[in-house]
């Protein structure tokens, strides 16, 4: 069939529109390709409550790593790219996003974060808003305290308390915290002021299950109404209370196993040879005739090889711990009931050179009476801790020291499986026997009682006037006992007669608000 002039034409024109479109589809293409030009982007931030400008101010491009901070009038400037995303984020304000347009100014005004800020701190015998006392006060929520899974409530606060430097006082098993808040503010004891439901008391003994808070007052402001004995700061502590309900019941646990991460890798018996032997070439003299020397060679006459370390150090030192709490009550009366156990074995020697177990009960209950005119209530805690412990005092008083220093062709027992002593020894005299100076020397053992409680009374005629007295009572008694049997590793250590040693303490405090 033949096609009329008309349609070759309509054809011929449709061709070359095809080839026009196939022409410009690539250059589109690349001029989508490019990408927006970068530009700056300034304005003010200013506070949505008073129209002030803020200071410090975090401006982020969004999902860069670009941004910038507002000057002292509220000013900032960033460089950003149309379609980006600015996030404007301060301390105790909502955040609030903005997206980059044809405008290169974007003011931005920020709303307090309320539910943030009206939260309230324990300060002295009351409360204060956080946003008032922010840098003279830290607190910590006792949920992130149990979830660290700490023997000690000082441990859970390392990282978590700004300007509040924590610090172990030795690795044993329980061993105490130094705190310091903003530097050494006293010599001789510049530990910060404990109290404890409003009453002193030893927060090392808490069962951090049991904390409902921690507020730390950093400065001489917010500790002034204690004092003289605040001048290191005040650390106080909140315990949980029931709350309105039928009874709870939660329980609380965790088991772990500590190890060393990093030994000290020690001599061998041929390398501390070959060490001694370069040392007498030095000297002038000839080296040793290791052969000759009986006390290094076992019945077989293989030269013995000890590791002092590695024999000290008991891996997979068991942690564990339990707590059982029962809260509830109801619109006038509510209760918090709890006991638990916390046991950790020492890495020096194992559980029977250092052991750490401490049991806690912990009753609080608070009662209205009178549609609310009186309340009475108590915090009463009971702690029994059950301790072992080894020397960990300076370079010359703890059970390394020697490990360090005695020679690995010393052997650990003697023929008999008793401690071997160097007295008679052919090979350095004065080596003796870390190991077994430690071992002997383990046979103590300390127990401690002690009961925190304190009673108060609350009238409240009209609404937000109340008068309160608190009376508190600490009372604590302590036993040790140790059995040192005779020994004699090397010439100068020796115990010739065997001792035993006791000591009873006891001590009662009191006070009343």
């Amino acid at each position: 069939m033949r096609k009329t002039f008309f349609e070759k034409c309509i054809n011929l024109h449709l061709c070359r529109v095809a080839l026009v479109l196939l022409l410009l589809v690539p250059a589109i293409s690349s001029l989508q390709a490019i990408p927006s030009q970068s530009k700056t982007i300034s304005g003010v931030v200013t506070s949505a409550t008073d129209n002030e400008p803020l200071i410090g101010v975090s401006v982020q491009v969004k999902e860069t790593s670009t941004g910038g901070i507002t000057d002292m009038d509220g000013k900032y400037s960033v460089t950003a790219q149309t379609g980006q995303t600015l996030v404007f984020s301060y301390i105790g304000y909502k955040s609030q996003e903005f997206k980059v347009g044809d405008s290169s100014v974007i003011n931005v005004s920020l709303k307090e974060d309320t539910e943030m800020l009206d939260e309230v701190v324990v300060v002295g015998y009351g409360v204060q808003k956080k946003k008032l006392v922010t840098g003279a006060t830290v607190q910590v929520k006792g949920e992130n305290i149990a979830k660290l899974n700490t023997t000690n409530p000082l441990s859970a606060l390392q990282g978590q308390t700004p300007g509040v430097n924590i610090v172990s006082t030795s690795g044993q098993p329980g061993a105490t915290m130094s705190v310091t808040i903003r530097g050494l503010g006293t010599v001789g004891n510049s530990q910060p002021l404990y109290l404890i439901d409003g009453v002193g008391g030893d927060i090392s003994t808490l069962n951090p299950a049991d904390i409902e808070s921690i507020d730390v007052l950093k400065d001489a402001a917010s500790a002034a109404i204690y004092g003289a004995q605040a001048a290191n700061g005040v650390v106080l502590v909140t315990t949980k209370s029931g709350k309105e309900g039928t009874c709870r019941i939660s329980y609380d646990g965790f088991a772990g196993w500590q190890t060393i991460g990093r030994k000290y890798s020690m001599l061998n018996a041929s390398e501390y040879m070959s060490i001694m032997d370069e040392a007498r070439l030095n000297s002038g003299m000839s080296p040793v005739d290791w052969a000759s020397l009986s006390s290094i060679h076992d019945a077989r006459g293989n030269i013995y090889d000890t590791d002092w370390i590695d024999q000290a150090i008991e891996d997979g030192g068991l942690t564990t711990s339990h707590n059982l709490s029962f809260t509830g009550g109801s619109k006038t009366s509510t209760y918090a009931i709890s006991g638990g156990y916390t046991g950790q074995d020492g890495l020096i020697g194992g559980s029977d050179v250092s052991y750490y177990k401490r049991y806690n009960f912990r009753v609080n209950s608070e009662h209205k009476m009178w549609n609310g005119l009186v309340t009475v209530g108590e915090h009463v805690g009971f702690v029994w801790k059950d301790t072992r412990g080894m020397g960990t005092g300076n370079i010359w008083n703890n059970n390394l020291r020697s490990a360090f220093s005695a020679s690995p062709i010393i052997p650990v027992y003697d023929a008999d499986g008793n401690y071997n002593s160097t007295v008679n020894s052919d090979w350095n005299v004065n080596d003796g026997n870390p190991y077994g100076n430690m071992m002997v020397n383990r046979y103590n053992n300390s127990k401690n009682g002690s009961l925190d409680a304190n009673v108060y009374v609350q009238i409240e005629p009209i609404k937000n006037l109340r008068f309160k007295t608190v009376y508190g009572i600490s009372y604590g008694a302590s036993e040790y006992r140790a059995y040192t049997p005779k020994y004699q590793f090397t010439p100068q250590t020796a115990n010739t007669v065997s001792k035993v040693n006791q000591s009873h303490g006891h001590g009662l405090s009191m006070v009343w608000t």
